[in-house]
């Protein structure tokens, strides 16, 4: 687990998109997913569900981005 993986996943928590976490870390969107898909795969389970609207997290993103 990267630390600028975490921070992928708490920025998107916290716009609620991931183009929007991308523009706050200064990262194109396509960067910003694939570290969440990378931290999804060392969780071993969703932390994100991802809308038409946005991105929203599960039980389990809500504790890791806490």
């Amino acid at each position: 687990m990267r630390l600028s993986d975490l921070e992928a996943l708490v920025a998107a928590v916290r716009e609620g998109s991931v183009t929007a976490a991308g523009r706050g870390l200064f990262l194109t969107q396509p960067a910003v997913s694939a570290r969440l898909r990378r931290l999804e795969r060392d969780a071993g389970e969703p932390l994100l569900w991802r809308t038409a609207r946005g991105v929203r997290p599960t039980p389990a993103g809500e504790r890791l981005a806490e």
